[in-house]
This record gives structure tokens, C-alpha cells and sequence, in this order.
């Protein structure tokens, strides 16, 4: 990241100087991946085995440094991403979020188009490279029927993360306790969730309703461990309720994790609907387990996902093993190998899908 730091002034009669920092950073990233899948039979003949990633990322954040207690932060994401023209998993191919902080000795404030605090706060199997297996985008390259859209059409059928992302990167008001002992609060206040990661439907009922949530992370040092974890729970109106937890173990370039997910709708309130298919799949569970190595440039690891819906026959099983190699600060390389195997609601070929997936790309980053 490039940063420039200017220091302002200004100066009152019978007043002494009042000085503050104004500082912005920014990052550009072009991401370009090259993926073969091979599927099992007889999925094969169903599916795309060649497909081509790019993306290109931009950040930026201005933050105005009042003193060593006050700051206010402009902070925005962009992404366009073509493989997002997929079936079964296509986002869009325009992201953005745009959202600003203010920090004060009482904790932090964040308004605007950022993740809840349970997401932010979670830990669990350690991410390594783009396509790790929590919240993956290995099905770019491997068709999933449990993660669908087209059009306007689009559908969880199964949770595809472990980390609170129902509501997803939709306006929200959030606070962050300071840290004490290695241990921080959160709330977050969505006034309407819509989500583009998390299992809503588009067209759901339930989409632009209120949502609350809460989390806490702690973080530790103990005997040349560092040790992380995190609790999440959330409640969306008329949807469902969730809970998360996640434990991370960091020590000399080794890192474990876990976590684990579940969504839940109570009946008297949340009354489950046949007529909306989209309801079947509120209630799930999902975990995922990995490990990793990172020694100087280098670092590999391998993770497992699985996520089921309790009331259908819907699931889905990501192994992911990932590698990365940082060449320089600007360029890093990647290569991973993914297997994945959905089940869709019946036996019919085109509600399932089995595969494995070889990814190679190269990551430039100003």
C-alpha cells in the first residue's frame, strides 16, 4: 500500500494552535486465474472444464487523525470480476462497499455498506490464497446447484460459509468495544438485510427486513502460542436465527483452525412456508477444519468445509489445498487443488455435482 500523510493546521486568536494528520492509503489489485475441472461422470458433459478468472480490486481509505485518541475514516472496496458470469454462484460482476469509521477512546463507530461484526470478528480454518474453502470462490471453476443465481433468481440452498454473511456487505450501523485483556464486544444494527454471499433469496419475503447481531473476539498470547477466537449470533426478523464460534492456534509458521455455523427458525415466529421453496434451507450447519505452514514467501495449507440443510438432502464437501508464493511486493503466485461434491434435493444429474478443480494464477498488486 501506497501512503501519503499530510499534516494540516490551523490557528485561533487567543487559542493555541490546533493541529491534525490526514493520511490515505490506497491499494490496486489485478487478479487473473486459469482453472481446469474435471468432473466426475457423468457430470462432465454438464459443466464448463476450461475457465478464466480475472478481477480487479480497488481500495482506498482517507482518515483524518484529529489526535492520538480521535479519527474519522472514509474507507471504500470496488470489485468487477468476470467470472461471475457462471452459473450456480454469479455475484454480479460489480461489487462495492463504502462505508466510514470513527475511533474515540470509548471504542469504534462504522456506518455504511461494511460486514457485520460477527464476520469480521470470526476466525476458523486459515485462508490461504483466494480460493480457500470457507465462503469459497472454487466454484467459479466447479459448478455448485446449491449456490445458485441467474437473472434475478438466486438461492442457498446450503450455507456457504461458516461466518455470520446472511446480511452481507448491506448498510449497517456497528460498534466495537475497545480491547480489553485481548478481548473485544461488538453489535451491529442492519435496518434492511440483502445479501449477495449469505442464504437469502432475492426474491424472498423475508429479504429487507431488520437484523441484529453481536460478537466477541478474544486474542491471546500464551508460551509462543497466539491463540484467537470468536462467538457470533445474530437474529434476522422473520428469517432465522444464527450462531457461530471459531478457534485459530498460531505458533512458528503453523497455523490449525475450526469453526462452525448454524442457522435456526423458530417456528411460532418464523413459520416455515412450503409455498416458498426458499424456506426449506433456513435451518442448516455448516464446519470447516484446516492447517497451514507459511515460511518466508512460501505458504501452503489444507482445509475441509461441510455444510448441510436440515430439512432436505442438500449438501455440500470442499477440500481445498492451497499454495502461495509472495515474488515480490508486487506480484504473488498461486496454485490450488479443490474437490468438491454437492447433492441436490433428488438423484436427477443436474442437482448434483462432483469434480476437482486445478487452479494456477497470478496476483499483481500496487
Amino acid at each position: 500500500m501506497k501512503k501519503i500523510i499530510f499534516i494540516l493546521s490551523a490557528s485561533f486568536v487567543a487559542a493555541p494552535a490546533v493541529a491534525g494528520t490526514l493520511e490515505t492509503d490506497y491499494a490496486f489489485e489485478l487478479n487473473n486465474y486459469y482453472g481446469y475441472t474435471d468432473y466426475a461422470k457423468p457430470y462432465n458433459k454438464l459443466h464448463k472444464q476450461n475457465n478464466l478468472n480475472a478481477s480487479v480490486n480497488a481500495y482506498g481509505r482517507l482518515t483524518y487523525e484529529f489526535n492520538t485518541d480521535y479519527a474519522a475514516s472514509l474507507i471504500g472496496y470496488f470489485m468487477i470480476d468476470s467470472a461471475k458470469k457462471i452459473e450456480n454462484y454469479n455475484q454480479g460482476k460489480w461489487g462495492e462497499e463504502i462505508y466510514s469509521v470513527i475511533e474515540t477512546p470509548a471504542g469504534e463507530f462504522s456506518f455504511g455498506q461494511d460486514y457485520n461484526v460477527a464476520y469480521k470478528f470470526a476466525v476458523g480454518a486459515p485462508n490461504v490464497g483466494k480460493y480457500r474453502v470457507n465462503n469459497s470462490d472454487i466454484v467459479n471453476f466447479i459448478t455448485n446447484p446449491n449456490w445458485y443465481k441467474k437473472g434475478s433468481k438466486m438461492s442457498y440452498k446450503t450455507l456457504n460459509s461458516t461466518y455470520i454473511n446472511t446480511d452481507g456487505a448491506s448498510p449497517k450501523i456497528s460498534y466495537v468495544t475497545p480491547s480489553w485483556k485481548g478481548i473485544k464486544l461488538g453489535a451491529t444494527y442492519v435496518p434492511e438485510t440483502y445479501s449477495q454471499t449469505g442464504l437469502v433469496a432475492k426474491d424472498s419475503p423475508y429479504k429487507d427486513k431488520s437484523a441484529y447481531i453481536l460478537g466477541v473476539y478474544g486474542s491471546w498470547y500464551l508460551s509462543g502460542y497466539e491463540l484467537e477466537t470468536s462467538l457470533g449470533f445474530a437474529d434476522y426478523d422473520e428469517n432465522d436465527k444464527e450462531y457461530s464460534a471459531g478457534i485459530s492456534l498460531y505458533r512458528k509458521g503453523w497455523t490449525i483452525g475450526a469453526s462452525y455455523r448454524k442457522t435456526e427458525a423458530d417456528e411460532n415466529r418464523y413459520a416455515l412456508n412450503k409455498e416458498n421453496l426458499y424456506d426449506a434451507y433456513r435451518e442448516g450447519q455448516a464446519y470447516n477444519i484446516g492447517i497451514s505452514y507459511a515460511i518466508g514467501p512460501f505458504t501452503t495449507g489444507i482445509s475441509y468445509f461441510d455444510s448441510k440443510a436440515e430439512h432436505t438432502k442438500n449438501r455440500d464437501k470442499i477440500i481445498s489445498f492451497s499454495n502461495s508464493w509472495q515474488y515480490n511486493k508486487y506480484a504473488t503466485f498461486s496454485l490450488t487443488v479443490a474437490h468438491l461434491k454437492s447433492i441436490g434435493q433428488d438423484s436427477q444429474t443436474e442437482n448434483n455435482s462432483k469434480g476437482y478443480a486445478f487452479v494456477v494464477g497470478l496476483e499483481l498488486a500496487i
